[in-house]
């Protein structure tokens, strides 16, 4: 854990995929071993992934969709070929159960005790329309106080407008709140250009260990961050490569 926002906010955002709820690592694999693809494990499948979700909003190629984008580069970084990468993604993305299997250890915990504390929560998420229900079906359909799917909103991170159509609903101000978040581009560069300034960086696997944001590698860590008088839990980010 490093850094510290300036101040206690009165709100704090959350993307949600890879930062609330993980992408789960096991449906990664058997994908992958579908394709004949062996010896990768979850945990270095899903630390490629989080570095190639930032591959959506790049043109890698012209005319190459989004979500090819990220499956081509999340095939370079696991060493496979980038089209074998897209599709062996394009099936991981439509498994039903990608993002409903890996809830963070941490997420109740954190989440009920800064609501305690009296924060307003709102989770804000570049998705496809089934941010509710799978929030819902982890137990979380009453833990925010606003939900922000980017494919419901028509906007999405690292877009300014779907954090202050956030903000509006929570009635704060940009400079009233902390955006939490595990990408640099979309999270962290997207709340800095909607006037959010206090962030903090969900490093899980390790992966921006030189990044100069506050960073913790356990969601269970927020809490030391953000509350006065909370905790502080020391741990170093543990990279899966």
């Amino acid at each position: 854990m490093s850094g510290k926002p300036a101040r206690l906010p009165r709100a704090v955002l959350f993307d949600i995929g890879m930062t609330v709820i993980h992408p789960s690592g096991d449906v990664l694999v058997e994908e992958l071993q579908r394709s004949c693809i062996l010896g990768i494990t979850p945990r270095r499948a899903q630390a490629a992934l989080a570095v190639a979700a930032e591959a959506h909003h790049n043109s890698l190629r012209p005319g190459m969709a989004a979500a090819d984008q990220v499956g081509a580069t999340w095939g370079w970084l696991l060493s496979i070929s980038p089209p074998m990468g897209m599709v062996v993604w394009s099936r991981c993305a439509a498994h039903p159960d990608l993002y409903r299997r890996e809830l963070d250890p941490d997420a109740v915990t954190v989440l009920a005790r800064l609501r305690a504390a009296g924060l307003l929560l709102a989770a804000v998420s570049n998705s496809d329309g089934s941010l509710p229900s799978e929030l819902a079906a982890l137990g979380l359909a009453d833990a925010f106080d606003a939900v922000l799917d980017s494919a419901l909103e028509g906007c999405e991170k690292p877009g300014s407008r779907i954090f202050a159509q956030a903000l509006q609903r929570l009635d704060c101000r940009p400079q009233d709140a902390c955006f939490v978040g595990d990408g640099i581009v979309n999270d962290m560069l997207g709340a800095l250009r909607a006037g959010i300034r206090d962030v903090v960086l969900y490093d899980r696997h390790g992966l921006h260990a030189s990044v100069p944001l506050p960073t913790i590698c356990r969601l269970g860590q927020l809490p030391a961050l953000l509350l006065p008088g909370a905790q502080t839990e020391e741990e170093s980010c543990a990279s899966a490569w």
